[in-house]
Order: C-alpha cells, then structure tokens, then sequence
C-alpha cells in the first residue's frame, strides 16, 4: 500500500539501547564491549564487561541467574524533542522482521482500508495494550534496577529483607502491566469471535470460552486462532498461562492490591558467586517465617509477568499468520 506524505522533513536520532534482567540487573553495550551493571557500590567498577553479546547474555542468565526480559530502546531526535520509547521481547518475528505490536497495527491499517472498521479497531486496540504493557514492564523493572542500586549504596547485606516507600511506584506500575495484558488477551479474544461468526457481545476471552463451549459451536474449535488461545488457557483443572494471567490480574485489581499484600511486602538482596565475582540481584517476596496469604506463586512477581508477557507476545505473533488481514506496512511516498 503507497501512502503519499506531503511536506516530510527528514533528520537524524539517536537511539540507546539497554537490555534488562530480572534482580535489577541491567545491560548495554559500550565502547568497550557488552556491560552488565550494577556489580558493586562503587561508581568506577560497577559493572563487567564482554567482548561479545553471547557472553554477556551467557553469563547474566547462567552464571547469575537472571531472566531475559527484554530491551528498550530510547530514540531522540534532538536536545529539545521528547524521546520515545519502544520495548522489544528480543528477536522479532522471522516472518516478517516485526514485533506482534507492529504487526497488529499493521493488520488495522489494512482492514480500515478495506473498511471493516469493527476488525480495525480491535486490531488497533490489541496493538495499543501490547506496547503499552512493553512500557510498563519496562517500568517496573526500572524500580527494580533502582531499589539494587540504593540497597548496594547502602551496603544492605544478602538475605536482610527490607522495604521502602519506593515500593508504593513498584505495585502501582505492576497494576498497570497486568490490567495492559489482561486488556490485550480480551481485545485478542475478540479477534478471534470475529473469525468463527461470535456476535458482538463476545468481546473477552471468558465470554468466548463459555460460548465455544456450547455443544452446537464445537465446531468452532478447529479454527485456527481458537486452538491457539484455547491451549494456552488451558482448562480449569490443567489451567495454561493465559487462564494464569487472568486469575493473577483478578486477585491484584479485585482482592488484594500488591501494596497490602504481605506476600510481597519485602525486598531481599541475593549474592551469587560467578566468574567475575560476587554478584547481588534483588528479589520481592516475604521474609521466611511469615504465615501470610501466598500471592499465588513462589518465584519473584517480576519473573513471572516477565514469563507472561512474552508468552503474550509470542501467542499474538503465532495469531496474526491467520487474520484476515496482512501485516503489510505501508510504502511512503515524499513529495
């Protein structure tokens, strides 16, 4: 599709690029080769550095510990311009070199040329609740990046667990993160009501569930967008991760806000013996010993919504091969 752009001014940016692991622990590469950072409390050796990205990912994940989670890239177009974030999960999608973001604002613009308006806009939509769930990981790894940095100033030894009002911004971006996954599943459940004829008040993935499930749309389940959302929602008794998201979003909006839930009331401070050294990551959790309601899982919330919103990202590239519409994006013009 040619898209003609009148009056287009050309320029140059700038782009950073930092790559982020569970524990706090952050990455970039240098003049000097790949660094991951924070390592110690002080200033001008706080950080180790590789000659090659593979060691560097190889050492972070392996020898410290750490999850992948993805890397944001910061573009500025000059001192007085605002900058824009993008977050990626990591390699984009072979078959067509984007991200399921791009891909699925891709698909509105080419449905809101043919002029199915209602596929457009939940396409647009799905797009919309993916980066912005991008974002707000990113965020949220920042407050956990920030807290090791303050506990390592402030030479807090392994295993003591601690909190501080910081946290207050680490819940709240949390929140954020699950109400944009939760957003995406529906929108995308959505989607999928419109590729087996659902009428327009199935628009979540609990209400396509209950209507696929009646005994004169079982036919509907060999559709291919069907079996992909309903494998990875599982069942009530073996339920998959996106039946997880849901109920995970649900304690924290509904039953327990993360702010005054004692399960992740605290943060502690884990050294771990590597090549290079000692290196600390930061964990959220409750101290041991304390009898409080679980949150529902025992690895650090950072982790697991980590593993969640790549498993979405991953699910949403798998869906845009059978959408109606091609992920093609459009050919500028300039005159």
């Amino acid at each position: 599709m040619d898209v003609d752009v009148p009056g287009l001014e050309l320029g140059t940016a700038q782009a950073k690029e930092e790559i982020h692991f569970s524990g706090g622990l952050r990455g970039a590469r240098t003049d000097q080769g790949w660094v991951l950072f924070p390592v110690s409390d002080d200033p001008e050796a706080d950080a180790v550095v590789f000659k090659s990205s593979d060691a560097h990912f190889a050492f972070a994940t392996k020898e410290c510990g750490a999850r992948y989670l993805g890397a944001c890239i910061t573009y500025r177009s000059g001192p007085n311009s605002p900058p824009m974030d993008a977050w990626e999960f990591g390699a984009r999608d072979p078959a067509n070199g984007l991200g399921a973001a791009d891909s699925w604002s891709a698909i509105c613009r080419q449905a809101h040329r043919a002029g199915d308006m209602r596929y457009a806009e939940k396409a647009s939509f799905v797009a919309a609740n993916l980066r912005g769930a991008g974002l707000k990981l990113r965020d949220v790894s920042n407050g956990y990046h920030e807290q090791l940095r303050w506990a390592l100033a402030d030479k807090t030894p392994p295993g003591r667990w601690f909190s501080n009002a910081a946290l207050q911004s680490v819940y709240a971006n949390f929140h954020a993160l699950a109400s944009e996954l939760f957003s995406a599943r529906d929108h995308l459940a959505a989607v999928v009501g419109m590729h087996v004829g659902a009428p327009e008040r199935i628009n979540g993935l609990s209400r396509l569930e209950d209507w696929i499930s009646a005994e004169t749309r079982q036919n509907s389940a060999q559709e291919p967008m069907v079996r992909l959302i309903l494998d990875a929602l599982g069942s009530e008794t073996a339920p998959g991760w996106l039946r997880r998201l849901g109920d995970v979003r649900n304690e924290m909006l509904h039953r327990v806000p993360m702010s005054a839930n004692r399960s992740v009331a605290s943060l502690v401070l884990e050294a771990r013996l590597t090549t290079m050294g000692d290196v600390t990551t930061i964990r959220m959790g409750k101290p041991p010993g304390d009898s409080t309601s679980s949150f529902g899982h025992m690895q650090d919330p950072l982790i697991e919504f980590g593993w969640l919103s790549g498993s979405l990202e991953l699910l949403c590239r798998s869906m845009w091969k059978f959408a109606k519409y091609s992920p093609e994006l459009p050919i500028l013009t300039v005159r």
